[in-house]
């Protein structure tokens, strides 16, 4: 199973981008997916989590999860000190920062700054949607693409994929891009299949106020 912990603040879209991943995963790459976030004070600008768990057989376990392979941060100011522990051996950083890490389970990327150029300003969210695909098997780019069809209103889809585009290709030029283990083959893919595993989604409301 790949886990993933989004650590952002309210109206950042974290929850879209775990909703969108999960969708990515269960509707193209023919896995099964949960996404699901947990709120402390609800209200924007607020710290909060999302979570997206991915496998190829049917998850069971909906709790929130404790180590991740991938842990990201759409939010810089919310990195703190003993971070590390919500991750997994094995597994990666993913940060928004203009600034490199020294830390080699660190990918940094300017989110804020490849999101803006495409929204005029910054939200970060599908900027990692495209560097997930970028650092693993677990779903790819085309899936990604097919995710944000699905889960997003159709005025945004150009601009979010120009944004996962442009995210994936950025880290796909680096040297030595560190990898997370994917889930090996893709399942199969006949609509009854992707229908049935397209319900293991679980989509709860965000707020709507992200894209």
């Amino acid at each position: 199973m790949l886990e993933v912990i989004w650590h952002a603040r309210g109206g950042q879209g974290a929850f879209t981008a775990a909703r969108c991943l999960g969708a990515a995963a269960a509707l193209s790459a023919g896995k099964c997916a949960l996404a699901f976030p947990t709120f402390g004070p609800e209200r924007r600008g607020a710290p909060m989590r999302a979570f997206t768990k991915i496998a190829d057989e049917p998850i069971g376990d909906r709790s929130a999860v404790a180590r991740a392979q991938l842990l990201v941060y759409l939010d810089e100011t919310l990195l703190a000190d003993g971070w590390d522990a919500e991750l997994a051996p094995g597994g990666l950083m993913l940060l928004n920062s203009r600034h490199g890490a020294d830390d080699p389970r660190v990918v940094a990327i300017d989110a804020d700054g490849i999101s803006a150029a495409v929204l005029g300003r910054p939200i970060p969210n599908t900027v990692f949607l495209g560097a997930i695909p970028a650092l693993c098997d677990a779903v790819s780019l085309h899936d990604v693409h097919e995710g944000i069809r699905a889960t997003m209103p159709e005025k945004l889809h150009e601009r979010n994929i120009a944004i996962v585009d442009a995210a994936f290709e950025e880290l796909t030029s680096r040297d030595d891009l560190p990898r997370v283990g994917g889930l090996g083959e893709r399942a199969g893919e006949s609509g009854t299949e992707l229908f049935d595993l397209a319900t293991a989604v679980l989509l709860e409301g965000e707020g709507g106020d992200a894209l």
